[in-house]
């Protein structure tokens, strides 16, 4: 069974080796350097004393760690934020994780909009957000530079209203 559950600091020493994985460092991290674990233990760190304006939870399976999933920029004004995730280990523990996070933030946080970007050739993760009920809104091109060259985005977004139809 899939549960999320809090981060806590001794994460960071499975999560910072994540961080340097090629096909994670590729298509999650939001710049191509190297993480150590000391920048991993302060990152932690920073997310762990504050929910708000960034919730990032440890995907458990097993009892062990496997994945990351968050909600980012949480604007409870226009009750919108960005979803992430980023499994490491097991089939199957992406759709199980992101109906959790939107459960989480459709009925405990009361947003109307749950969005995010994916690079268009991450055709695993846009399955797995069409299958979760997400619907494409457009491209952003050219919008990441990653190994020597430009890539699109897509923007792809879930209504509450259409979270509840599907639940």
């Amino acid at each position: 069974m899939v549960k999320l559950r809090a981060l806590t600091q001794e994460d960071a020493e499975t999560t910072w080796k994540w961080r340097n994985l090629p096909d994670i460092k590729y298509f999650f991290s939001g710049h191509p350097f190297p993480v150590n674990y000391e920048k991993e233990y302060k990152w932690i760190q920073s997310v762990l004393v504050s929910n708000i304006p960034h919730s990032y939870f440890a995907i458990e399976y097993q009892e062990k760690i496997a994945g990351l999933v968050a909600l980012r920029d949480i604007d409870l004004l226009n009750r919108k934020a960005e979803y992430s995730i980023f499994v490491a280990a097991g089939k199957g523990l992406g759709r199980s994780a992101t109906n959790q996070i939107l459960k989480f933030g459709f009925v405990e946080l009361g947003l109307e909009r749950i969005w995010l970007k994916v690079m268009e050739e991450n055709i695993l993760a846009i399955q797995l957000y069409k299958k979760s009920g997400f619907i494409e809104e457009g491209v952003l091109r050219n919008s990441v530079f990653k190994e020597g060259k430009f890539h699109n985005e897509k923007i792809m977004s879930i209504l509450k209203e259409e979270f509840t139809k599907n639940s």
